[in-house]
């Protein structure tokens, strides 16, 4: 009997047909991916699933394509679900489905097969449920942004409501401001009109002993002073007016009719008559002064004597008031501090030809104050122009004791 000896299949007929062939039979029906590797079968793995992924990703993208064409979607809404529809079917559990290993080479081969129809079915739900994420997402995204028009709409309304307001009150206070400037405006000129003329003269220089900012009228001036009620000389003064803005004065005071205190000052004017109802005038002064003069025996007695000078730098203001056909006077330096005011209360009839003065006076150094040591004097007075310019008289309670009359001769 003869023996058949049996003929052995060739290394190439024993590999599966998706090795030899890299492809898969009836492929029409399957997405599939074939990966090879030298390395190991992990990585043959890998490379399937990459070539997989290349297969349905085609089919994807079709579909993508479609919902742009046919439903009008966004370029960033399409690939927007192709990322998330391609994340979701690589993660649905695919597996590889054959492995085969060259004997003689030891190259690694892996195949993954899905069948078409099952998975086509599983692309339209997930690309069916990414189109309804996405047009959740849309409805609310197009009602936040609706809100925030609103919002914006309503914010609008507010901030115009609150322009308006803002700007009716503005506008009442500039009425408000405006009527009380028209107000003080038609004030001011009825002040004019009415008692324009009261600031055109200046009041005296002297009310009862005060200075006040004002220059003496005459280039000389003579002033001459005696109680009436204890008949006796209080003072004499002389001074000498430059330009209507210097003055220097020189006085000396008397007590039971001897010598008893005496001063040099130079008034300077720096503000004359500022304003145009209200006039201010101003000056600033420098006295040298003598008090309490000793008793003196004869001129034999003046070289024995040893006298003390002291200085002081002063201020005087005056304010007119022509409304109350007034003036307010101050005067203050280290000797003394002096409030007076004096009224033509007949000015339409009589002018400047009468006054009514009152001054107040501190006195806060003992060697100035009147005997009784009184630091506060109350001296009111009266106040006659005989001759304008010429020749003043004044008639006033002074030193809380004495009834004096004064005589100012302007030449």
């Amino acid at each position: 009997m003869m023996m058949v000896k049996p003929v052995m299949e060739s290394a190439e007929d024993q590999r599966p047909y998706w090795v030899r062939e890299m492809k898969i039979e009836d492929p029409e029906a399957w997405y599939f991916g074939i990966g090879t590797s030298e390395e190991s079968r992990e990585d043959a793995d890998d490379e399937a699933r990459v070539e997989f992924s290349k297969m349905l990703e085609v089919r994807v993208d079709s579909r993508v394509q479609h919902e742009i064409n046919e439903k009008g979607r966004k370029v960033s809404e399409a690939f927007q679900m192709k990322n998330t529809v391609m994340s979701k079917m690589i993660l649905r559990g695919i597996y590889v489905s054959e492995r085969w290993t060259d004997p003689e080479s030891g190259t690694n081969y892996s195949l993954i097969r899905v069948n078409k129809n099952d998975y086509n079915k599983l692309i339209e739900e997930e690309i069916a449920r990414e189109v309804a994420r996405q047009a959740a997402l849309n409805r609310y995204e197009e009602k936040k942004r609706e809100e925030s028009i609103r919002h914006q709409e309503t914010m609008f309304k507010l901030d115009s409501a609150h322009t308006a307001v803002k700007l009716t009150e503005k506008q009442q206070k500039d009425e408000i401001r405006e009527a009380r400037n028209k107000r003080q405006k038609d004030h001011m000129e009825h002040i004019g009109r009415v008692y324009g003329e009261y600031n055109t003269f200046q009041p005296h220089t002297c009310l009862a002993d005060m200075k006040n900012a004002e220059i003496d009228p005459g280039r000389h001036t003579l002033s001459v002073k005696g109680a009436l009620n204890r008949p006796g000389f209080v003072s004499a003064s002389y001074s000498v007016s430059m330009f209507r803005l210097l003055n220097l004065s020189l006085t000396m005071k008397m007590h039971r009719n001897r010598p008893d205190r005496q001063d040099a000052t130079l008034k300077f004017k720096i503000l004359d008559g500022i304003g145009k109802i209200y006039r201010v005038s101003a000056a600033i002064s420098f006295s040298q002064y003598l008090s309490t003069l000793p008793r003196i025996q004869g001129f034999d007695g003046l070289k024995d004597v040893s006298l003390h000078h002291e200085f002081t730098v002063g201020g005087m203001m005056n304010l007119s008031m022509p409304n109350l056909y007034s003036t307010a006077c101050l005067q203050a330096d280290k000797r003394r501090v002096s409030f007076g005011w004096i009224a033509h209360p007949l000015y339409m009839h009589l002018e400047e030809h009468l006054g009514v003065f009152v001054q107040v006076d501190y006195f806060p150094q003992p060697f100035f104050r009147n005997p009784y040591g009184d630091k506060w004097q109350l001296q009111p007075g009266v106040q006659f122009m005989v001759l304008q310019d010429k020749l003043y008289t004044t008639l006033a309670y002074e030193d809380n004791h004495l009834f004096n009359l004064n005589l100012d001769i302007h030449f």
